[in-house]
């Protein structure tokens, strides 16, 4: 019997030293982890919120030396080249993004079941899962591309992305099912209590309990993204596509007037465009995407032990997002010395607290599994520490140390994207025009050139900085357009007397709204560019809904 005490004792001890090198390794891999991406993220945000994009991407280089980049670092570096107006290099960078995120896509379509169940984040925590972006993330990546391809000029490529972004739509709507239901399964089968972030005594509920959160249909789909694919859509001559996107807009952000004169009178804009006024969008993007914290809470979690299950409170890191402020988000703008309201459509900042509520359940889950699991390597240490003196007492100490420092909340998130998009739509005369907007340290003006039927110009408020950037500028486009008359209307025939002119412009006027009266002639053209540039000055804004009728 002595014998074999000692053979037991001499087990436990060669156990002990493997679990504790095992304490040690998970030790030292959570001590990494503990360095959360909110704090790896601070230098690269803190310089694009100074106004130095230049810096945010040397920061953001030193922080990611490997030679295999993750999503992360993709989605942050085209957010500062765009930044920087370098939209080539930006479209390019996201695109790599892109490719990640299809290769998720790829792996719900084939094999779903690699994606709900992670061993990594089993055994010590979430961010050792491969990050594959939040929901509206990857739905992110597509728009941004779009307003890329437009700054670029590339329409029809923008058209590509919005229509990849709708495919993704769906296909995570389809996975998330999956999810719901895959963690509903295990909460059953291990026994857990807790399956609700409403059960976390602690927790700051109200973050995700919000009405504006929980008022969002899902965390993937938005105003901004429908709106500017309608305005695509419309940009390209699809005017029933194009009223499908302003109208799913409208569905999730009613009573804005924006958005209803988008939708009036769409059919005629198409039908009939005036050379003599460009239909512009004004994106406006302010802030930045919020930051994911970790909060320690306990919870009780049925432990196995010698005499049966115990209930144990287990301390395991959450992640939680305030709420932003949207303050930083103007009410209005000026056009060339006129006011246009402005529409707040999205809130990054109430996508991410839904996308995380959504997540919360296999969060819970999967760090319950884990807590139970390391409960018992810990209660197995514990019941044999005793026979092996000092060491034991060390062994058990360091195995709670291991336990505590592995625990931390995944802190990944997009910390580059905006945190608001708002819009304004006005119809604008060809050539230059004077934007100014109010940010947090003041007005600032920009000047922009308009041409063609279709304009976009994208203001986007980082600190003390405002980045520009717009679909090109083609000024002799500009001035021909201004130059050239307008197609009188046919009048109609009587027996008495010939239609003027005169009067030809002012029944323009009165059945369509607009502001010019028919040109008779044009003007020289080398004095076109001074034309354009003064006529636009002069020209008043005209509402988005007016369409000039043509024969």
């Amino acid at each position: 019997m002595q014998d074999q005490n000692k053979s037991m004792a001499f087990a436990i001890k060669r156990l002990g030293k493997n679990i504790g090198g095992s304490v040690c390794l998970i030790s030292l891999v959570a001590g990494c982890a503990t360095n959360g991406y909110d704090r790896k993220a601070t230098t690269t945000v803190d310089a694009m919120k100074s106004g130095s994009a230049d810096l945010a991407l040397q920061a953001l280089e030193q922080q990611n030396p490997d030679k295999d980049k993750d999503l992360l670092y993709f989605m942050e570096k085209g957010e500062l080249l765009r930044m920087k107006g370098s939209y080539e290099a930006s479209k390019e960078t996201w695109l790599a993004a892109d490719e990640k995120v299809r290769g998720w896509e790829d792996q719900v379509k084939t094999d779903p079941s690699k994606l709900l169940g992670d061993v990594g984040s089993i055994i010590l925590n979430d961010t050792t899962r491969r990050y594959d972006g939040r929901d509206y993330e990857k739905v992110f990546i597509n728009l941004r591309l779009a307003l890329d391809h437009l700054a670029i000029g590339d329409w029809d490529s923008a058209r590509t992305e919005i229509k990849k972004m709708h495919e993704r739509e769906a296909i995570i709507a389809d996975f998330r099912s999956k999810e719901l239901d895959a963690a509903k399964s295990t909460a059953e089968s291990k026994g857990l209590k807790t399956t609700s972030f409403k059960e976390l005594n602690g927790y700051p509920v109200e973050t995700l309990e919000d009405p504006a959160v929980r008022g969002l249909k899902n965390s993937y789909e938005s105003a901004f993204a429908n709106y500017l694919a309608g305005f695509v859509y419309e940009g390209l001559g699809e005017p029933s596509l194009a009223a499908a996107g302003y109208r799913k807009a409208i569905e999730m952000r009613p009573g804005q007037a924006t958005l209803e004169e988008g939708l009036k009178g769409l059919d005629g804009r198409v039908r009939s465009r005036s050379p003599k006024l460009v239909d512009t969008l004004i994106v406006i993007e302010s802030g930045s995407a919020p930051a994911i914290s970790s909060m320690t809470l306990p919870i009780i979690l049925p432990i196995p032990g010698r005499s049966g299950l115990s209930l144990i409170a287990t301390p395991i890191s959450w992640p939680v997002i305030r709420a932003a402020d949207n303050s930083v988000v103007p009410a209005s703008i000026t056009v060339d010395d006129k006011p246009v309201q402005v529409a707040l459509l999205t809130s990054v900042d109430q996508m991410a607290r839904r996308a995380l509520s959504d997540e919360m359940p296999g969060i819970i889950a999967r760090s319950s599994i884990r807590a139970i699991t390391k409960g018992i390597a810990q209660k197995a240490i514990d019941d044999n520490s005793g026979s092996l003196g000092m060491f034991g007492s060390l062994l058990s100490i360091a195995a709670k140390a291991g336990t505590m420092l592995g625990e931390v909340a995944d802190e990944r998130t997009w910390r580059t994207l905006p945190g608001f998009f708002s819009v304004a739509r006005v119809k604008l005369a060809p050539g230059m025009h004077k934007i100014l907007l109010p940010t947090a340290t003041g007005p600032q003006l920009r000047e922009v050139g308009v041409s063609g039927a279709y304009a976009m110009v994208s203001l986007r408020t980082s600190g003390p900085s405002l980045y520009l950037a717009q679909t090109p500028y083609n000024a002799e486009q500009a001035a021909l357009a201004l130059a050239t008359p307008e197609k009188p209307i046919a009048p109609v025939k009587t027996a008495k007397a010939k239609t003027t002119g005169k009067k030809v412009a002012a029944n323009n006027s009165k059945n369509t709204g607009a502001d010019a009266a028919v040109v008779t002639t044009a003007a020289p053209l080398e004095k076109a560019a001074t034309v354009a540039s003064n006529n636009s000055k002069k020209k008043a804004i005209v509402p988005v809904s007016a369409s000039v009728t043509a024969p």
